[in-house]
């Protein structure tokens, strides 16, 4: 059996489960092994793998705070609250609203201490069952509020109506609820086309592997051992 930590580079349309599957054709035969944060399968970037005693470490992981890359377009808002969703509400005479208004924006109501709901297309457990079962069987979706930290929040690229942010935020947080909240707060729209996670406390992207290249050779080269 393997002990370790492997670090994906999830592919955009597959889930996070999907590298599960992937990982497990290469691996040993009944290797322990779990995923530490889930990522949307229209989202890309860092997937944190555990593989034998590292598993656990899974609830100290799930904690850390997380770096995301996303962008927004401005106009329009979806039920998923990203590009996947269907339209269900679209600005009339879109203005454009100036980065400045933007950043003071973000400024005054999303930094520190904030309350969001989790979308109704989430994997947030209901009754025991995810949230986006329910809503994909049209059933009405009740989601509690819940306190999360943003310890920033800044823009990257401005090219209205798309605006992309740097964002880094406690575990838990929805950045497309994010996106879709500052959107109305702005007196429109908006959803996000883009999400890429790039950090996970000390864990950074750009040492991880990408999913589409799972071999048994690429992964026991990318294996970090665990310290004692």
């Amino acid at each position: 059996m393997i002990d370790g930590i492997l670090l994906i580079d999830k592919q955009r349309d597959i889930t996070s489960y999907d590298v599960i599957r992937k990982l497990k054709k290469v691996l040993p035969k009944k290797q322990k092994i779990g995923h530490a944060g889930t990522l949307d399968p229209f989202a890309t970037g860092l997937l944190i793998i555990l593989l034998g005693k590292a598993t656990k470490r899974m609830s100290s992981i799930l904690q850390l705070k997380k770096k995301y890359l996303v962008k927004a377009e401005f106009g329009y808002a979806t039920d998923t609250q990203d590009s996947t969703g269907e339209k269900i509400n679209v600005s009339e005479n879109l203005e454009k609203i100036s980065k400045e208004k933007i950043v003071e924006e973000i400024g005054k109501n999303f930094l520190g201490e904030i309350e969001q709901t989790p979308p109704a297309y989430s994997a947030v457990k209901i009754k025991g069952k995810r949230a986006y079962e329910l809503a994909r069987e049209g059933k009405e979706v009740e989601i509690k509020p819940k306190q999360v930290h943003i310890h920033s929040f800044e823009i990257v690229k401005y090219d209205w109506p798309f605006v992309s942010f740097e964002i880094e935020c406690s575990s838990g947080t929805y950045v497309r609820t994010l996106v879709d909240d500052l959107g109305k707060c702005l007196s429109t729209f908006a959803t996000a086309v883009e999400l890429r996670r790039s950090e996970i406390g000390e864990y950074d992207v750009k040492d991880a592997l990408n999913s589409k290249d799972i071999s048994e050779k690429t992964v026991l080269e990318k294996i970090l051992k665990l310290e004692d």
